[in-house]
């Protein structure tokens, strides 16, 4: 659940819309003039065209430029975060997007145009270009001006909690006031995380409370920001709070102090102190976009392609009187609840003395479930759950909270999964299968943990590759 106050996340939202507002109107604009000259200068010199028409093709050719504009920016995620906006990355991004745009739209709907010389492309693509130049530099330079005026102004501002030790934290307090002032935090309070911690102000900034409120107090105070301060050699209390952070939501940065033991997996932030930021999403936004895209679109086909496979398969699973399907709580990105969809693979009642896992010569299996195993057809409804946005076709297998819980005991650092989408299948699935005790799902999950850490919508093809290999070599359990 993400801490922002309601108030917070409907400014956000206006900004967002004021962001892609602008861009769209950016778009019809270049398009406007790209059309108007087109149909006032280039035609009438080639074909004697009388007039300029308004019709049906500018309407839906604005509007396709537009909507296309607005999606390109939206794919590598300039419309996230914008009231937290890095101007020179902001417009560093926004002309990679704009240069290869230009081209593409130049190659796609302006190469077919019948021109006298080869100088007509070149003043069509230069108009449709440089107009959307100039708007995008201009919309990021002044809503981008007004979003820090009105920031300067105290018109919004976002919560920080200070959670460290009182010795770094009053070390480095002048630079946290400072950016505090130049980024619009407000700094609630600070938490002691020490062992044996006095509640003393520090700086005129209220104690309030110890490592093991965090959760509380972020829930509270709507915390936006954190901004952590532990020395880096006790990584057995910053590796949990890290990690319970995240499930939250937040911003989390980190003094120098704390980057010993982080080294390479944060990045520098662009105010005066030198704070480094933990980085919540393993993917860039196209990446992850595309990632989303790949998974509406493969599982909306296969759900259509494979309807007669499911319905046989449906039938068979029935033959002992018991329904198709099954259905299941498991654990989801940020730890949240959802249901997923197998075929039946085993009797009716086969866990009703409590949650088991199977093993591969389990008696509980049907004959039917043991062949959908064999070849793994029994995760196929599981393309609904990616279709709605409850998993992925690649990530870490989603757990049970039953078995969840046993493995957060032994392995704290198995709370990392959360941090992505399940999937039906998972680096951990290929490189071990499926697991029939709580040390083995361990084992599974190291494996989807360097997935984690080296996510990429290439890596999820490699891993797709292997999973049709194994299914096809019938190597499920």
């Amino acid at each position: 659940m993400s801490p922002r106050s309601p108030r917070l996340h409907k400014v956000a939202n206006a900004w967002r819309l004021a962001y892609i507002g602008w861009d769209f109107v950016g778009a019809l604009l270049a398009y406007t003039l790209l059309y108007t000259f087109r149909k006032s200068i280039l035609e009438p010199a080639r074909f004697g065209v009388p007039e300029m028409a308004w019709d049906n093709f500018y309407f839906y050719g604005s509007l396709l430029t537009a909507g296309m504009w607005v999606g390109a920016m939206g794919m590598v995620g300039l419309y996230l975060r914008p009231l937290r906006k890095s101007r020179l990355k902001e417009l560093s991004r926004a002309l990679q997007v704009w240069a290869v745009f230009s081209v593409l739209y130049f190659i796609f709907f302006l190469l077919d145009d019948y021109v006298d010389a080869y100088s007509g492309y070149f003043k069509s693509a230069g108009l449709f270009a440089g107009t959307l130049f100039i708007w995008t530099i201009a919309g990021k330079i002044i809503l981008g001006y007004v979003i820090r005026f009105r920031i300067k102004r105290k018109k919004f501002t976002f919560p920080t909690l200070l959670i460290g030790e009182r010795a770094i934290l009053s070390e480095h307090m002048d630079g946290l006031v400072l950016h505090a002032q130049s980024s619009g935090e407000i700094l609630a309070g600070w938490i002691n995380t020490e062992e044996h911690a006095d509640r003393a102000p520090l700086n005129n900034l209220p104690m309030l409370g110890d490592a093991k409120e965090v959760k509380a107090l972020v829930e509270r105070l709507h915390v936006e920001d954190c901004i952590l301060a532990i020395p880096g050699n006790q990584h057995d209390r910053l590796t949990p709070l890290i990690l319970e952070l995240e499930m939250l939501g937040t911003r989390i940065f980190m003094l120098p102090d704390t980057y010993g033991i982080l080294s390479g997996m944060v990045g520098i932030d662009e105010h005066g102190l030198p704070l480094m930021e933990w980085h919540l999403e393993p993917m860039d936004p196209w990446q992850r976009n595309t990632k989303r895209l790949a998974d509406i679109a493969i599982s909306a086909l296969a759900l259509l392609c494979l309807s007669p496979l499911l319905l046989v398969l449906a039938l068979a699973v029935m033959r002992d009187g018991g329904p198709a399907f099954y259905r299941q709580e498991r654990l989801g990105k940020k730890a949240r609840p959802f249901d997923i969809f197998k075929f039946r693979s085993m009797r009716m009642g086969a866990e009703s003395a409590g949650p088991q896992l199977s093993s591969e010569e389990d008696p509980r299996i049907t004959v039917v479930g043991r062949f959908l195993r064999k070849y793994r057809l029994d995760e196929l409804p599981q393309f609904w759950n990616v279709l709605i946005g409850d998993m992925s076709l690649v990530g870490p297998r989603p757990e049970r909270a039953y078995f969840a819980d046993q493995i957060l005991e032994k392995a704290p650092q198995y709370r990392h999964i959360y941090k992505v989408q399940p999937g039906i299948t998972s680096w951990g699935m290929v490189r071990y299968g499926y697991a029939s005790s709580v040390d083995q799902m361990i084992r599974r999950m190291e494996y989807d943990l360097v997935y984690i850490e080296n996510m990429s919508f290439f890596n999820d093809i490699k891993v797709a590759i292997y999973t049709v290999w194994t299914v096809i070599q019938g190597r499920g359990k």
